[in-house]
């Protein structure tokens, strides 16, 4: 049961209980573009800035990408404010993220006026229509004293279950209303664990197994769940592969990690992948990047498959299992350290085979151009701290920190599930205001670099200080290596005209160079890493 905060009630704005509901659940930093439709709420928060942080962005997309990339870090909902009409539909490609990848985001846009609701007002759009496919909840506030109640339902909605984007609209003349209502405190998540019966029927699974397998993934681990993953895999010798961008839910250095399923995976594990003969899923969808296409695990002869997912939704969704879980991961990973295989030398040995097939596949290949991205690679992995944060855009370039970057916890990774372009940079400047103290590298190709790279400004105004990696060979590159698979000799549209990266980093305030030459990148990572503000390294490369 809701119950309301203790405190006396006084006569206020709907601007001003947005404010104080959100000071009610800790949330520190709110990312917005300003409109004139929440004027009040931004009024509200003229008097809270020692207590919320206001970080005003350049674009609505870049904004709530931000608040995205914070959510996926510290695993509590971020809050995002953006005006009706074009502002909030530039939001949707970071709630569409959030979807996809499972993270908790709340997004407050404002709408038109009651009076005007259905009129074709200026810049009016039918939110609830319009979101509904892209997040878990979606609702227009119409009644100001029903705010507290509203926000903290989007809170709860965000945070349960399978983690995802909640959308308020409030129209402008909410905001403005005066109203007595109380605030309402924090609805706790509720969460469940697994079962005993459950769990024998797992480790009797696993038990029988001669080439197991765990696939983990998801947005929904935490530091503890990662280190309990871990040990129950290295207990029972089992190999371990991480779903589709989420190199960082395991720790790449463990002797059981056998490599990332996705997109620029290398074939070899694909096929050993196909061979177990037990899968245990835990907290992955099972998604098509993940599946190369919903093709992996179709010729199934005696394979066992163990489904473990926070929203029974998903369980069967893609894949019929033998065991389907429906539980939190925290919880699960948990439950699972309890379970003690009987040692096994051919369960040894296959996951050792897999071990050694992705430490062969982690050496970067020969390259013949005069800047080789292997070895820039090499070099970040030798430079960049095991707590560094890195933020990946979508394109070609991404499967030489995908597959070359060695990831640890603490250090994470922020990457579009659903192959966005545009979310490295602001991904990475979102990760370096919340943790200052770290090392935040963002790799973007040329083409997402100028759809959302006008947010170094909001680095420079803020202080943000990631080192931005642009991988610039002046196309498209993704689009045109489908073109040449299904239109060979019939390129268009891919080329690019690019400005000076390093001089657009520069115009900002910022730190910015250009490498055309491996021997130059060294000195040019020390000095950018070294560098006082934000850092863009352009990396001019014939391909990658």
């Amino acid at each position: 049961m809701t119950q309301a905060r203790d405190v006396a009630i006084a006569p206020t704005t709907g601007g001003q209980l947005v404010v104080d509901e959100l000071l009610l659940h800790d949330v520190d930093t709110l990312f917005c573009v300003p409109g004139e439709s929440y004027l009040p709420v931004l009024d509200a928060l003229y008097d809270v800035t020692d207590r919320m942080r206001l970080i005003s962005c350049r674009h609505e997309s870049g904004a709530a990408m931000m608040a995205a990339a914070q959510a996926q870090l510290t695993g509590r909902p971020g809050v995002c404010f953006v005006t009706r009409g074009p502002g909030a539909t530039n939001a949707s490609i970071a709630l569409h993220i959030a979807q996809q990848a499972s993270i908790p985001l709340v997004l407050g846009v404002g709408q038109v006026s009651r009076d005007a609701i259905g009129r074709d007002a200026f810049q009016e759009v039918d939110f609830e229509a319009f979101f509904a496919p892209l997040v878990k909840h979606v609702e227009q506030v119409n009644i100001t004293e029903t705010i507290p109640a509203a926000i903290a339902r989007a809170f709860h909605m965000a945070s349960s279950g399978r983690p995802g984007p909640v959308v308020l609209a409030f129209p402008q003349d909410v905001l403005e209303e005066g109203a007595i209502a109380a605030l309402e405190t924090r609805r706790p998540v509720a969460t469940h664990g697994m079962r005993e019966d459950e769990i024998g029927d797992i480790t009797d699974l696993l038990q029988q197994a001669r080439r197991p397998l765990v696939i983990i993934g998801g947005g929904t681990f935490s530091d503890t769940a990662v280190t309990d993953a871990e040990r129950f895999a290295r207990h029972n010798t089992l190999p371990v592969c991480v779903s589709f961008r989420r190199l960082d839910s395991f720790d790449n250095a463990h002797p059981s990690y056998a490599g990332y399923l996705g997109l620029s995976a290398h074939d070899e594990l694909w096929s050993l992948a196909d061979e177990a003969d037990c899968v245990l899923v835990l907290g992955a969808r099972l998604d098509e990047p993940t599946t190369r296409g919903y093709t992996l695990f179709k010729s199934t002869g005696d394979r066992k498959l163990i489904h473990i997912y926070p929203n029974a939704a998903e369980l069967g969704l893609n894949y019929a299992a033998d065991i389907s879980v429906c539980a939190d991961i925290g919880e699960a990973a948990a439950a699972l350290m309890s379970i003690k295989l009987d040692e096994s030398e051919g369960r040894r040995a296959w996951c050792e085979r897999l071990r050694q097939s992705y430490l062969k596949a982690t050496v970067p290949p020969a390259h013949d151009g005069k800047l080789v991205p292997g070895a820039v690679m090499t070099m970040l992995n030798a430079r960049l701290p095991n707590d560094a944060i890195v933020a990946l855009d979508a394109g070609n370039f991404t499967r030489w920190p995908q597959r070359y970057r060695t990831y640890r916890r603490p250090g994470r990774l922020l990457a579009p599930v659903n192959g966005a372009m545009g979310y490295g940079v602001p991904a990475a400047i979102g990760a370096s205001l919340r943790y200052p103290d770290r090392t935040v590298a963002g790799f973007a190709g040329d083409g997402g670099m100028l759809m959302t790279g006008m947010e170094l400004a909001t680095a420079a105004k803020y202080g943000a200080t990631p080192l931005i990696i642009v991988f610039n060979n002046g196309k498209y590159g993704t689009i045109e290596t489908h073109q040449d698979r299904h239109y060979p000799g019939r390129r268009i549209g891919n080329d690019l005209h690019n400005p000076d990266f390093a001089a657009f980093a520069q115009s900002f305030g910022l730190f910015g160079a250009r490498v055309a030459e491996t021997a130059q990148f060294a000195d040019t990572l020390d000095a950018a890493l070294a560098a006082p503000t934000a850092a863009v390294i352009e990396l001019v490369l014939d391909e990658v």
